[in-house]
């Protein structure tokens, strides 16, 4: 009887052991998982870094300009086409991917949109609506004045961005191929990259 009862407890004691052991087992490992699930991993990317792709504009007074962006490098080239390019698909190496048709309206409407351009008058630099700075366009067709022009709206879209309601803008206003969804995540690049511009083909 002795000999059962002595079994009997060492398998109690051996169960009681086994069923602790796994018990506080499990409670770290939950506790682990909860510190895992609730530690962010900012080195995941949500989003693929999008296409390099050039963006061509054909401009009032027959001017046409380039946007070519790098999302890999962070960079953007602003390529001033001196030549007609119609039937071409690229410029330089750089590819027509997407074309914009803008006038004066629309071409106003977007300077507005990014708070004015800085531009030198007399021995002075004054902030410029979109009205003014087309007026001063038509006036005023010197290289020198483009490349300022150009400049000064690269610099508002570096400091200030060119928002998801700005590319809506765009395309509804112009005849392009461009679709929002394919710009969906361009404007979390758009800043860093006209930080970095790169101008080609202008007169300075």
């Amino acid at each position: 009887m002795k000999k059962y009862l002595k079994i009997s407890f060492v398998i109690f004691l051996c169960a009681c052991v086994f069923f602790a052991g796994s018990y506080f087992y499990l409670y770290k490992n939950l506790q682990n998982g909860e510190k895992t699930a609730g530690t962010k991993k900012d080195d995941v990317p949500y989003y693929e870094v999008p296409e390099n792709c050039g963006l061509h504009f054909l401009l009032p007074a027959g001017r046409e300009v380039l946007f070519f962006l790098d999302f890999e490098k962070e960079i953007s080239y602003i390529i001033n086409i001196f030549e007609h390019t119609d039937l071409k698909s690229s410029y330089a190496g750089y590819s027509f991917d997407y074309c914009f048709t803008v006038d004066y309206t629309v071409l106003s409407a977007l300077v507005d949109r990014i708070g004015g351009l800085d531009l030198r008058s007399g021995d002075e630099t004054l902030r410029f609506t979109g009205i003014e700075v087309c007026d001063a366009l038509c006036k005023n067709s010197s290289p020198e004045f483009s490349f300022e022009v150009i400049t000064s709206f690269c610099d508002r879209i570096a400091q200030n961005g060119f928002s998801g309601e700005d590319f809506v803008y765009l395309i509804e206003n112009t005849e392009t191929k461009l679709t929002v969804p394919i710009c969906l995540y361009w404007q979390d690049y758009i800043k860093d990259m006209f930080s970095n511009a790169v101008f080609v083909n202008w007169v300075i």
